[in-house]
């Protein structure tokens, strides 16, 4: 019994030795190589924003995507979408991408950029818009992240600033007074040109005004002197090649309007009595306190 027992267990200590002294290889001996597991293959979109904060009406957007992905063991093919998540459509076929995962270290990132984008403006507001990158081998929706693109309204204003020739602020007549208008637009989606006109007791052009798509600023200066002092009041205007206002600005100014030096009053007796009342106090009482010396004398 223990001759079988030495016999079974012999050969195994020799295996144990064996395997102990003698260095292993990973392809001689696949009982002595732990498996090593790699992580979940995995996408993401890290950002997802548009070049500008807002858009006119009709701009065409560009759209930045960064897609980050580790741990590919293949190739993977990407398609990418822009949905409107309001109601749920896509409204951009952004394309597909090929990314290459030759080992379980394929970690990695890129930027893409989608230019000239167009139907994302079409009114004023802002709208949710999500991208979506769905694996075209399986179906699945791999990475997704959600932005907002704005879409602002028209805008166009004046503000009117003045100086008369003496710089003084104050207006006499027949002075020369030099008026500077200056127009702000934004958001205006194509370039036009506009007349800038002046109300003064009677319209007047003072001069065209050319404004282009996007954003910008001008000025224009108009001269004039009133014979005769008295009150004014001016209405700046820009108007469309239909006569229609597209932006104003009222001005109310006063000509021969100066500082009055004031008017010397006549005081009454109430006014002299409050006005001097301690010193009547005090004569009254040295009055009384003679007449009291007086009569006790």
């Amino acid at each position: 019994m223990r001759m079988g027992r030495a016999l079974l267990v012999a050969p195994l200590l020799a295996l144990a030795l064996f395997i102990i002294v003698i260095p292993l290889t990973p392809t001689e001996y696949l009982i002595a190589v732990t498996p090593v597991y790699a992580g979940t293959p995995g996408f993401k979109v890290k950002e997802a924003y548009t070049d500008k904060a807002a858009y006119y009406i009709g701009e065409s957007v560009t759209l930045y995507v960064v897609l980050a992905w580790e741990n590919l063991g293949q190739n993977y093919t990407l398609d990418i979408d822009l949905y409107e998540t309001v109601n749920d459509t896509k409204v951009q076929d952004l394309g597909t991408l090929t990314v290459p995962g030759t080992t379980y270290e394929a970690t990695d990132e890129t930027e893409l950029t989608f230019d000239s984008l167009t139907g994302l403006t079409a009114e004023p507001g802002s709208t949710e818009y999500e991208i979506r990158v769905v694996d075209t081998g399986s179906g699945l929706l791999v990475a997704s992240a959600k932005l907002t693109i704005t879409v602002a309204e028209e805008s166009i204003t004046l503000s009117v600033a003045w100086e008369d020739a003496n710089d003084d602020r104050v207006i006499e007549p027949n002075e020369q007074v030099t008026f500077t208008v200056f127009i702000t637009w934004a958001f205006v989606n194509a370039s036009r040109s506009y007349n800038l006109f002046v109300d003064d007791a009677g319209e007047h052009l003072i001069d065209a005004v050319s404004i282009t798509a996007g954003g910008g600023t001008a000025q224009r200066t108009w001269v004039t002197a009133w014979p005769s002092a008295g009150a004014r009041t001016l209405r700046f205007m820009l108007k469309d090649a239909r006569g229609d206002v597209v932006a104003e600005r009222s001005l109310s100014l006063t000509v021969g309007q100066a500082a009055q030096p004031a008017q010397p009053s006549k005081a009454s007796i109430l006014d002299l009595i409050k006005a001097n009342i301690y010193l009547i106090i005090i004569v009254l009482a040295c009055v009384g306190a003679a007449v009291v010396v007086a009569k006790y004398r």
